[in-house]
């Protein structure tokens, strides 16, 4: 995606995003909006929590939405998330943050782990155990949430139980066979990630946080339990398989699933699809077992 196209599919997320009354609608599931303070690392930030009318004692799902790191939207694709805490008995709380080229890094980064760490401050009030909130992300959001378990590894701030990276934007470099092999042939390919990265970290750049981007950490040691996915044609294929090989080598525990012809957001502009039918099957049941172990 071209950078003036950028405008254009901002347009189109806003579009897509309905109001909460519409999304829980008829659903055993109710909605609020609540404000995240702003401090010295950035503004205030919304959040939406998804409640179900039966909660799972203990245990939520922090979600952070995709978008290349440059548009996207808390409610984009929020109908999901509302079925997620139907299905699974548990609070979805899905975040904003700021987006670049406007807000470059650490902006995005910021935002979240300031959210986090609100939402864990706030866990009695909104119903579940801090010690037992898992982590997920999808695209960009995969990105962030990747890189806000280092940094709350490093800062010994409280972990998630579990991390879940959907088709992850994890490595600034596009080096890999599919970064290559994906140029103009899906909605995310090659030329949109370089666009995106360089809107976020900028066209020259020598130093790179880990925090920003998760493939470039050297240690990646005491993480959570983190569970991977990606479809086997798209550009982020072969920096998420290489991502669960070294959390395998640092003695995590890793599960990665790479779905065959499968495209980037595959079970989302596909849902029909029985590959995508199969993925999110395989998702939920990650989750449950996670659940099930808090």
């Amino acid at each position: 995606m071209p950078s003036h196209v950028l405008p254009i599919a901002r347009a189109a997320f806003a579009q897509e995003v309905r109001g909460l009354d519409e999304l829980v609608a008829g659903r055993q599931v109710s909605a609020r909006t609540l404000e995240v303070p702003g401090d010295e690392t950035g503004p205030a930030s919304s959040v939406t929590v998804f409640s179900p009318e039966s909660i799972a004692e203990g245990c939520a799902v922090f979600y952070i939405h995709g978008g290349g790191m440059v548009m996207g939207h808390r409610l984009g694709g929020a109908e999901d998330l509302v079925s997620l805490a139907e299905q699974l008995q548990v609070p979805v709380i899905t975040v904003d943050y700021r987006l670049a080229p406007e807000n470059p890094f650490p902006a995005a980064a910021d935002d979240v782990r300031r959210t986090w760490l609100w939402v864990v401050e706030q866990a009695a009030e909104l119903g579940f155990d801090p010690s037992r909130l898992i982590l997920l992300g999808a695209s960009a959001g995969g990105g962030l949430a990747a890189g806000l378990a280092l940094r709350l590894r490093d800062e010994k701030l409280q972990l998630p139980l579990a991390v879940g990276l959907l088709s992850p934007m994890l490595d600034d470099r596009n080096e890999s066979v599919s970064s290559r092999d994906y140029d103009g042939t899906s909605l995310w390919d090659r030329g949109s990630n370089l666009m995106g990265w360089d809107a976020l970290l900028g066209e020259e750049r020598s130093t790179v946080s880990e925090y920003a981007a998760p493939a470039r950490a050297a240690d990646l040691s005491r993480l959570p339990p983190t569970f991977l996915e990606v479809g086997s044609s798209e550009v982020f294929r072969d920096e998420t398989t290489e991502l669960a090989s070294r959390l395998w080598a640092a003695g995590n525990l890793a599960e990665l699933h790479v779905w065959a012809g499968g495209f980037h957001g595959f079970s989302t502009f596909a849902p029909e699809a029985r590959v995508s039918a199969a993925s999110l099957t395989t998702r939920n049941d990650w989750l449950r077992r996670m659940l099930v172990s808090c």
